[in-house]
């Protein structure tokens, strides 16, 4: 592929990315619970200056960026849904352009627009880049941040001040700081870079090892919360099948092209030293994640090991490149030509893709079987739903692992907001203490959370301000003092106090049952909205 198509080509990817990640980003669905964290935040900084909720709650450093660039957004937009989305929406096209850049200086240009093609149009892809969550500006970084780390492990420095100086280094360091200033997860970015430099670059260490020690000490300080974030997961080994089906089951194709590009990378001869580098390069990035997503968080969620899986795209890429190679060669073997042609091929596929020595029609015939081949592996994503091929306004947080519920939040706390009104003793008991911030307003006086004992022995919760019920017998109490209420429980939440729902289904008035905001999917985690005592609206 040549350079000027390659931009071309670039330009019109990161054009059509956006349109896709833009599209409807507001409409449909309301904010999930964990984006509703992110929303209280930005607006606490549009009206204190700073993200403190008016209790005086805090997180410290965690997702502080993702905070100032909702607020700022918000600030250009309004405070909705589309404004604390947009910045995600931002690092979604960058990160195409990210991959793209790490695959043609790996591989090659060819490879890097696969994998940006694929990076662009991957429904996984487009769903984190629509969410107001910190995983899409951490997937930007990690690559990023590769390919910082591609470059430096090519320098030579003479002294440690020389390295340190590096903008490769300097871009690096830049990379984990920003990531971990998203999530407690971009500390990864410095283990992984340690780790690749110490092996690429062993001769080297002792002048490096003094300052990884003081950046150590540094960051582990600034980012000590982010650090104890991923203690309370230790020693749970029980996710790792949760990815390998992630990946072999929702993925399969592509897992299996990544194989053979790592494959191609191990037996290929023509560069040992190069390729070994690039094949470790993706082996720590994608193995530290995989075992700290597997065996060192507590809960399995796609979105922790989502910030790598640009590399499982950037692998399957080059794989398809090789194979396409491998093919093209043999073909050309059962055709007649001119002498020398078929040992060029032979040579070229040796080399690792210095396709342009190749004679025209050699060109011809492995451009025809890459076409071929990823137009086999995009009509292959696509009857899998995992590709799309039209925007849409929707796009499923289930789709690849049942992991939350996809409800309208929007619709469930408007009726609680307009009964709380009508019936101003009426308390609220839900089980999530964001939503009700966002939705009804902070330090509300009647609101109450129906949480285990195991989580806590708080008297009141620190964001929302309302009180703990940690047991049936304190609800039954609670129910008793109030004669007005409404109740929301969320089904999916194992922290939801224990009989909770059976209570309010015994008990209750059932008002709604709110579910799958996505036509298509099946039922999963429905919320219920309970009452009693609530006087209709008399008009």
């Amino acid at each position: 592929m040549k350079k000027k198509t390659a931009k071309i080509l670039l330009l019109f990817l990161l054009a059509i990315g956006l349109f896709y990640r833009l599209y409807g980003l507001g409409q449909n669905y309301s904010f999930w619970t964990d984006e509703n964290h992110v929303a209280i935040f930005s607006r606490a900084i549009l009206e204190r200056g700073r993200p403190v909720l008016a209790n005086g709650y805090h997180t410290g450093a965690y997702q502080w960026l993702l905070y100032w660039l909702g607020a700022i957004s918000a600030k250009i937009f309004g405070l909705n849904e589309f404004a604390l989305r947009f910045p995600a929406a931002i690092f979604g096209v960058l990160t195409i352009g990210a991959v793209y850049l790490l695959g043609k200086k790996i591989f090659s240009r060819k490879a890097g627009f696969i994998a940006a093609f694929l990076t662009a149009f991957l429904n996984i892809e487009i769903l984190f880049s629509r969410q107001a969550r910190p995983y899409q500006a951490l997937q930007f970084f990690y690559v990023l941040s590769a390919y910082f780390l591609y470059q430096a492990s090519n320098l030579k420095p003479q002294t440690s001040s020389k390295f340190w100086k590096s903008k490769f280094i300097i871009g690096f360091l830049a990379c984990g700081l920003l990531a971990s200033l998203f999530h407690g997860l971009g500390l990864v970015i410095f283990l992984n870079g340690f780790l690749f430099l110490f092996i690429t670059n062993f001769k080297n260490l002792k002048k490096w090892l003094p300052g990884f020690i003081f950046l150590a000490i540094i960051f582990g300080y600034f980012f000590r919360v982010q650090l104890l974030s991923l203690l309370p997961g230790l020693g749970k080994i029980n996710n790792f099948f949760y990815y390998r089906v992630f990946l072999t089951h929702h993925y399969l194709p592509l897992t299996l092209l990544a194989g053979a590009g790592g494959l191609s990378l191990l037996i290929n001869r023509h560069r040992p030293k190069e390729n070994q580098k690039k094949l470790l390069l993706f082996i720590i990035f994608l193995g530290i994640q995989t075992m700290i997503v597997s065996f060192l968080l507590g809960q399995p969620f796609t979105r922790y090991f989502y910030p790598v899986f640009p590399f499982i795209i950037l692998l399957a890429a080059h794989g398809l490149s090789q194979l396409s190679l491998f093919l093209a060669s043999l073909v050309s073997q059962f055709r007649p030509a001119k002498a020398g042609q078929i040992s060029q091929f032979q040579r070229a596929v040796r080399a690792n893709f210095p396709v342009s020595a190749l004679p025209k029609r050699d060109e011809f015939l492995n451009f025809s079987i890459s076409l071929f081949l990823f137009l086999i592996l995009i009509a292959l994503t696509a009857w899998q739903g995992k590709i799309s091929l039209l925007p849409q306004k929707i796009y499923s947080l289930n789709a690849d692992m049942q992991e939350i519920p996809e409800v309208d939040w929007k619709k469930i706390y408007q009726f609680a907001k307009e009964k709380l009104a009508q019936n101003p003793q009426a308390i609220l008991i839900t089980n999530w203490n964001d939503l009700p911030v966002w939705y009804l307003g902070e330090n509300l006086e009647n609101l109450y959370l129906a949480r285990e004992k195991g989580q806590g022995s708080l008297a009141v919760d620190p964001v929302s301000g309302g009180k703990m019920i940690y047991s049936l017998e304190d609800l039954e109490k609670l129910v008793e003092e109030n004669p007005q209420g409404i109740a929301i429980f969320d089904s999916w939440d194992n922290l939801l106090l224990q009989g909770a729902n059976e209570y309010a289904r015994e008990n209750f008035k059932k008002e709604m049952e709110v579910d799958r905001l996505y036509p298509v999917q099946p039922r999963f985690w429905p919320v219920n909205v309970y009452s009693w005592g609530i006087e209709e609206n008399k008009k």
